[in-house]
């Protein structure tokens, strides 16, 4: 049986040969829910000022996060008061002060709210035995630096482990994807571009499998070409707005917007697609005991779906990826998204069944 699992595993490949999948049918999917979710457009934590950032169409942010009006004046600085002369005035007499009644024990052992307006301790008993999740804070900005891991599945069976990275520096923008199989090759996926007005610009795409570099693209922006492909070089109009697999779901994470009715240009190295892009609807990631908001994008072509599960309470990160293309379906689920080396999400333990004794 193994031998057979290792057999399956070296030959049933996706993307031309570059990730794991089985083949035949996949579990059923729960149907989509109507959008009432709106992806907010990130503004670059590194965004040096607001008027930059509404070129982008981009919402400015405050220092904390929460998003302002860039185009908004700024707000007049208050005129200085007057100086008041100071009043003498009779001290008044000192009274005897008493001590206050005694608290009952629920209420006295109740430390006092810190700064952040929390109690520290407290010995009340809880309104409910049942954790309440609290929901995640809104972040305006798209962070400099992003890590997330996932598990690679394939028809609901674990084969290995992926990690994805999105690092930011001034305009300059680098993705790498590693997926490590349980049993094959470690393979990486790394993009260089720009970050302008216009969104996200790759430069360059490659990828390597244990090291050994394959399937390749080069954006030649001024002449208009896309240079690509393994082990042959090959050549294809350069479009507007092109992009490799890897910044796809970036670029909508970033503006926050519709994609259109227009399709998008998109390679993988090996090939390059007129993918259809949409958004599907919304649903619920199921990780652990918990579960996170998500709206689905959808790259289609008539044999290829790609579909990203994009987080609007964590940036708009994509926590699920997942490629069917005719009989084979491969996947990444999330289990951990990091922010500027602190991890910001882990799923939750599983909740113990209730009716189990």
């Amino acid at each position: 049986m193994l031998a057979l699992l290792a057999s399956l595993l070296l030959h049933l490949l996706l993307f031309g040969g570059s990730l794991l999948s089985f083949d035949g049918a996949a579990p059923a999917e729960a149907p989509l829910r109507k959008l009432t979710i709106s992806l907010q457009a990130m503004a670059p934590e590194q965004e040096a000022s607001a008027p930059a950032a509404v070129a982008l169409g981009m919402a400015a942010a405050t220092e904390d996060g929460v998003a302002a009006d860039a185009s908004a004046p700024p707000a007049q600085a208050p005129r200085p008061a007057r100086p008041v002369k100071p009043v003498r005035a009779k001290p008044a007499p000192v009274r005897p002060v008493t001590a206050p009644p005694a608290l009952p024990h629920s209420v006295a052992t109740v430390a006092q709210a810190g700064s952040d307006g929390r109690a520290a301790e407290a010995s009340a008993p809880a309104a409910s035995a049942e954790p309440v999740e609290q929901p995640a804070p809104k972040r305006t900005r798209f962070p400099d630096a992003a890590r997330l891991e996932y598990a690679l599945l394939s028809s609901g069976l674990p084969l290995g482990r992926g990690e994805m990275s999105w690092q930011r520096s001034g305009g300059d923008y680098r993705i790498v994807t590693t997926v490590k199989p349980l049993i094959g090759p470690t393979l990486r996926y790394e993009v260089h571009g720009e970050l302008g007005r216009n969104g996200l610009q790759p430069q360059r795409f490659s990828a390597s499998r244990n090291d050994a570099p394959r399937e390749y693209a080069r954006f030649d922006w001024a002449g208009g070409v896309l240079d690509y492909g393994d082990k042959e070089a090959k050549q294809a109009p350069l479009q507007p707005g092109a992009l490799d697999w890897l910044s796809l779901a970036f670029e909508l994470g970033l503006r926050g917007e519709p994609p259109g009715a227009a399709t998008r240009q998109v390679t993988t190295g090996k090939k390059v697609y007129q993918f259809a892009l949409q958004l599907a609807g919304e649903t619920d990631f199921e990780a652990g005991g918990g579960t996170l908001r998500a709206v689905v994008l959808r790259a289609r072509n008539d044999k290829d779906l790609i579909e990203f599960w994009l987080a609007p309470d964590f940036a708009n990160l994509p926590i699920r990826i997942m490629r069917v293309d005719n009989d084979k379906r491969f996947e990444l689920r999330a289990t951990l998204i990091e922010f500027n080396g602190a991890v910001v999400w882990t799923p939750p333990p599983q909740r113990p069944n209730k009716d189990e004794n």
